[in-house]
């Protein structure tokens, strides 16, 4: 999984089992003091094109939304 933007170590994580957004941003560093935790963008190589999903961690972390689960090649860019 490539990471960037507003994480404190941003750069490649090797996934070797089954991770969730949850558990990647604490492998990061955690969030930077200016990331919004609300519109974490994921993309997603599926077939031949690219899909966009909009994560909001603080959802998540709420319990209001179900957790995000990452898959190998992914980008997660946290804005």
């Amino acid at each position: 999984v490539f990471v960037s933007g507003q994480v404190r170590t941003p750069g490649v994580v090797r996934l070797r089992s089954e991770t969730s957004i949850l558990q990647l941003i604490p492998m990061v560093g955690g969030f930077s003091e200016w990331a919004n935790e609300k519109k974490i963008l994921v993309i997603r190589r599926e077939g031949s094109q690219d899909k966009r999903h909009t994560v909001n961690y603080k959802r998540i972390v709420d319990g209001k939304d179900p957790n995000f689960i990452l898959k190998s090649g992914d980008t997660v860019i946290v804005p």
